[in-house]
């Protein structure tokens, strides 16, 4: 899977690196820090890990603001994460909730025709969200020195938090890259490393997920996103078509 990961975001960056003035070039009409381009899409990684490993939709929405190098992007997400194990006499846990991360990217490219980007940045995240845990325990009738016997019997236990949601947050170093696609469309991918995770609330019970950032029982998790994005000009260029053929002297 992170083998699959890499190469998915080399081929999003390099597509990204390739030079627009092959085809055109552009000159940008203003050249301040006003915004360029609106970036707004899908992450369908998501959404299909949901699907294949029939944990429960899952959807998160991007958008992102192109103001030159300096990028703007923000995230919402919402949906479930659900595992249930019960059949092989294991546990529940499910979490619904929703989750946004928003942060600044620095575009290592220069700003061209479609607006390529290759970036690295930081994020804040948060996260609300309810939860669900139930499963069984073995109820012992004997000292704990002694073996089990016929008199032990597991009890179910059901623990459910709900009502005021659970608030978790934590920060995430990203890199990734936008590449054009066709006509207004764009492909991006990013990679993120999440850490510095904590729970404010006191809860009587240790969620199992934490819906945006993965396990609860680790504090730093890694994680990816593959959009599909619609790109949006809010300014207008000058474009002039440069086509460069390769000439040979004669002799």
């Amino acid at each position: 899977m992170l083998r699959c990961i890499i190469k998915l975001l080399l081929v999003v960056v390099c597509a990204a690196a390739i030079p627009e003035h092959v085809v055109a070039k552009d000159k940008p009409s203003i050249t301040s820090i006003w915004p360029t381009t609106w970036y707004i899409g899908l992450d369908l990684a998501k959404t299909c890990m949901g699907w294949c490993q029939k944990t429960g939709p899952a959807y998160e929405i991007h958008g992102s603001i192109d103001c030159s190098r300096i990028l703007l992007s923000a995230g919402y997400g919402w949906g479930q994460i659900q595992r249930d194990s019960r059949q092989h006499n294991g546990s529940f846990a499910a979490a619904y909730g929703k989750y946004f991360r928003v942060g600044l990217d620095y575009n290592f490219l220069t700003p061209a025709l479609h607006h390529n980007q290759f970036f690295i940045g930081l994020r804040y995240a948060r996260s609300f969200f309810d939860f669900q845990l139930k499963s069984t325990k073995l109820y012992c009738n004997h000292l704990p020195d002694k073996p089990c016997d016929l008199e032990c019997k597991p009890v179910p236990i059901a623990l459910q938090h709900s009502g005021g949601a659970a608030i978790a947050h934590w920060w995430e170093i990203v890199a990734g890259g936008k590449a054009h696609l066709i006509g207004m469309v764009s492909i991006g991918c990013t990679a993120r490393y999440k850490f510095s995770k904590k729970i404010e609330n006191d809860l009587h019970a240790f969620p199992f997920d934490i819906p945006g950032f993965g396990l609860a029982e680790f504090d730093h998790a890694f994680g990816y996103s593959l959009y599909i994005l619609l790109r949006i000009p809010l300014q207008k260029s000058d474009k002039v078509c440069g086509h460069y053929f390769s000439q040979k002297s004669v002799t």
